[in-house]
């Protein structure tokens, strides 16, 4: 919303206004998506049947269909207490940047003893974690748009040999696609986030009750519920099962989503959090339902498991129609094509408010706001440029490749948790006029979010056999040690003397969209005029 659109609001009251015209000083981006809007957009980048149909063989090894199950009921209700995290956060102090500027404030602001300006270090390494986190989502998603393609190819052309510059280039179209579409289609975001949650409805409902009524055979109860398998070669049940839970963990990558596209939205302060709780909870239902009905529908294991995309292969064994899996997988694609679109839109707004904040080189430039367009189009480019060089690291090595993809859910878990140790180190004190107010449960969800993101990072390091050969290895720490030398580099030459955390006006615009739905919540005259009093008497944000 523009300062403009503000001003016509008779329901805006004096103090949001005025922070919304400093605000506005800065540069903003066009508001203009509504709450079914974020929600449409929130569930294309946290999609529960599109990501466990994704997966769904890939489990198999690493104990079997109960693993895949237990284990996305497992960990979906561990996300919910996540989600209840920054839900809480993103209530409170509704904001592009979310994690970085959570992390910022709850440290406080104040000038240290000798007067000089506050640094942010864990500001600024919580930040970079998201920025890797988000541009690792982009290229993971992108990748299953690739693997959709060649495996309608592979289905009715057997003979056909897929080598990774093909993947590359479907992926990088893809790719492009995405980055176009943020540039150049903004005003059209929230009906795509309207149009993708009936699409993706339509098409999980015609692929879950098609799939079982036309196998010719299902599965037994026993394959989908109680039969183990361990083809890795660990001794260890629990080391099997700690670190199988990825694959169904993966359906929890970009949980965060609908907070960086705050900026975007229209009261954000209270859009954002539904959007968060309707992702988990959609998630949720429409993962769990697909994999049991996949799984039930396998004909073949071994076909599937081996298959360019196993979730297509399954599709045809159902339905013994190569016809009716190239009319799906068409859907299939259209959903990931928007789903790629929406993540990149997140990776391109978290780095222009890691921008807007002297995190990066060439900040000046980066935070620049098209007038006419209305988007930040070198963020959007720089997030491009990323998964582009993820793509090539692909042609060069698919193992390294995948140990990328793989520490986007731990980057993920990082960034949340230091939040959450600093809000609880505070005592749990943040903007009292926030409307999501969690109490004692909070207390609970913080707790669960730091032992969960501690307990899945120390397992999801582990090698996936005890004598890994070089295709075997684990090389998430190497990756990760990667992308905090670039981050220290840009400590050490930039951010160290520019990065100052959220400007002042960048807080209270913030602020003030928590008043504004306070505004909105009291009826009448007298209630608005109580709302301007209460934002004037907050001189500043610092727990």
């Amino acid at each position: 919303m523009t300062s403009e659109d503000h001003h016509a609001d008779s329901k805006a009251d004096p103090a949001a206004l005025a922070a919304h015209d400093a605000y506005a000083a800065e540069g903003t981006l066009k508001r203009n998506i509504g709450a079914v809007g974020i929600v449409g957009l929130g569930l294309s980048i946290v999609n529960g049947w599109v990501a466990m149909s994704s997966t769904i063989v890939i489990g198999l090894g690493q104990g079997g269909a109960p693993l895949i199950l237990y284990g996305l009921i497992g960990t979906s209700a561990i996300n919910a207490f996540v989600i209840a995290t920054i839900a809480e956060l993103a209530a409170a102090y509704p904001t592009a940047g979310g994690q970085y500027v959570w992390s910022a404030i709850l440290a406080g602001s104040a000038p240290r003893s000798d007067g000089t300006p506050r640094r942010h270090p864990l500001a600024f390494i919580v930040g970079w974690a998201t920025v890797y986190e988000w541009i690792v989502i982009v290229a993971a998603v992108s990748i299953i748009a690739s693997q959709a393609v060649f495996g309608l190819v592979t289905t009715f052309n057997p003979s056909f040999t897929v080598a990774r510059w093909h993947v590359f280039l479907i992926f990088e179209l893809v790719n492009t696609n995405s980055l176009l579409a943020n540039v150049f289609f903004l005003t059209r975001m929230p009906g795509i986030g309207t149009f993708f949650l009936v699409l993706s409805n339509v098409v999980f409902i015609v692929i879950l009750i098609t799939c079982p009524a036309t196998a010719a055979t299902h599965q037994p109860s026993s394959f989908v519920w109680t039969q183990w398998q361990n083809e890795i070669g660990w001794d260890n049940k629990f080391v099997v099962a700690a670190t199988g839970l990825v694959n169904p963990a993966f359906i929890w990558s970009g949980i965060d989503g609908a907070v960086h596209i705050a900026e975007d939205c229209l009261n954000p302060a209270r859009t954002v959090p539904l959007a968060l709780f309707s992702s988990i909870g959609l998630g949720f239902v429409t993962g769990l339902a697909m994999s049991i009905a996949l799984l039930y529908s396998i004909q073949d294991v071994a076909a599937a498991a081996s298959a360019e995309l196993p979730f297509l292969t399954i599709i045809v064994q159902a339905t013994r129609s190569k016809a009716a899996g190239a009319v799906l997988m068409a859907a299939f694609l259209l959903i990931i094509s928007i789903m790629t679109n929406s993540i990149q839109m997140a990776s391109s707004r978290l780095i222009w408010s890691f921008s807007r904040d002297n995190a990066l080189p060439f900040s000046k430039r980066l935070s620049h706001v098209s007038p006419t367009l209305r988007v930040p189009v070198l963020p959007i480019v720089l997030s491009w440029f990323g998964v582009t060089v993820l793509g090539l690291l692909y042609i060069a090595s698919d193992t390294v490749y995948n140990s990328i993809i793989s520490c986007c859910i731990m980057l993920q878990n990082f960034a949340i948790s230091v939040v959450a140790v600093q809000l609880m180190l505070n005592g749990r004190r943040m903007n009292p006029n926030r409307w999501l107010k969690l109490g004692a449960f909070g207390w609970v969800a913080n707790v669960v979010t730091v032992v969960w993101t501690v307990f899945s990072t120390v397992m999801w390091l582990f090698p996936i056999t005890p004598h890994p050969t070089a295709a075997d290895m684990n090389y998430s720490i190497a990756v990760l040690a990667t992308m905090a030398l670039i981050a220290a580099l840009d400590w050490i030459f930039y951010a160290r003397k520019h990065f100052r955390g959220p400007s002042d006006a960048t807080l209270q615009a913030i602020e003030s969209e928590n008043h504004m739905v306070e505004t909105d919540d009291v009826e009448g005259e007298k209630g608005r005029e109580a709302a301007a009093e209460r934002v004037a008497s907050v001189p500043s944000i610092e727990h």
